[in-house]
């Protein structure tokens, strides 16, 4: 019942008052049964990343690997004129495509800044 609540991306301290008086005995016990509960519970960190960053960050592995293969002058993965025309214009439609992309970020930055600005 407490993962949800506690689970996440996040640091979970608890602080558990006990009473050395008998009378509280009862609550004490509880409080230390529901810290201990709260002490086994897991978290497991996520990166958390906008559809936006993980689309940039794969279009700039695949550009890095385009540019990569395109240059092999050993014959092994040779491709003919057409090819190597074809693969330099899906490269340079990727850049455009991350340039918009950046663009779009930083916009989106610019006005999260100034909404901040405002409140």
């Amino acid at each position: 019942m407490l993962k949800p609540f506690l689970g996440g991306n996040s640091k979970t301290a608890m602080v558990a008052a006990l009473s050395p008086a008998h009378i509280n005995y009862d609550e004490t016990l509880s409080t230390l049964r529901y810290a201990w509960q709260v002490k086994a519970i897991k978290n497991e960190a996520k990166i958390n990343e906008s559809p936006q960053d993980k689309l940039i960050r794969e279009l700039r592995a695949e550009i890095e690997a385009l540019r990569k293969g395109g240059g092999a002058g050993d014959g092994v993965g040779a491709v003919n004129d057409e090819e190597a025309q074809e693969l330099k214009r899906k490269m340079e439609e990727q850049d455009r495509m991350l340039e918009e992309m950046r663009k779009q970020q930083e916009e989106w930055e610019r006005r999260l800044a100034e909404t901040k600005a405002t409140v």
